[in-house]
C-alpha cells in the first residue's frame, strides 16, 4: 500500500512539475522567441517635394534622434527624423533595427521616457529593419513631440524610441 502511494505522488508531482514549466514556456515562446526570428526589412526612398509645392526647398531635418536598447527583448537602433520636404511632413526611420514583437505601432510622443503620453499614432510599423517613412498631418503641432515610440500593443510595452532634438 505504501508503495503506491508514493508512486502515486510522483505521478501527481512531476504532471505538477510539467504544467508550470508549460505555463512559463508558452509566453516566452510567444513573446520573445517567435518574433525574434519574425524579422521584416522594407527599403524606401525619402518622398520627393509634393507635386503642388511651388518653391525649390529640399528635404529639411526639422529634428532627429536614435533608437535605444531598453533591455535584452526590448531594443531598437538607428536613426529617426522628422523631415519637411516642401509643405509635407514625414517621419523618416533610417537603417533600423528593430526588435520583433507583435502589433507593433509608431507614436510620435509628448513624453521623454520612452512612454507614449499623449501620442500621435502613424499606424503599424512597416518594418523591423531598414529605411521607412511615415507621413506626418499637417495638423500635428510637432512643437510639442518630443520622442518617437515603437509601442507593442498586445502586451503594452515600448519596444524602442528616440529623443528628438
Amino acid at each position: 500500500m505504501a508503495v503506491a502511494f508514493v508512486r502515486r505522488h510522483v505521478v501527481v508531482s512531476t504532471l505538477a512539475i510539467a504544467a508550470v514549466l508549460g505555463a512559463v514556456a508558452v509566453p516566452v515562446v510567444a513573446y520573445v522567441i517567435v518574433p525574434a526570428v519574425v524579422r521584416t526589412t522594407l527599403v524606401e526612398d525619402l518622398p520627393d517635394r509634393s507635386a503642388d509645392a511651388s518653391d525649390s526647398i529640399g528635404a529639411e531635418t526639422l529634428r532627429q534622434g536614435e533608437l535605444v536598447r531598453i533591455n535584452a527583448v526590448d531594443y531598437g537602433s538607428g536613426r529617426v527624423r522628422l523631415v519637411r520636404i516642401g509643405v509635407d511632413l514625414v517621419l523618416r526611420f533610417e537603417d533600423v533595427d528593430i526588435a520583433g514583437a507583435p502589433d507593433m505601432y509608431v507614436y510620435l510622443s509628448d513624453r521623454t521616457d520612452g512612454q507614449p503620453g499623449a501620442f500621435v499614432d502613424l499606424g503599424k510599423l512597416k518594418a523591423t529593419n531598414g529605411s521607412f517613412n511615415y507621413p506626418v498631418s499637417a495638423s500635428v503641432d510637432i512643437s510639442t513631440v518630443r520622442s518617437v515610440v515603437v509601442w507593442c500593443r498586445q502586451f503594452s510595452v515600448t519596444v524602442t524610441y528616440a529623443l528628438l532634438t
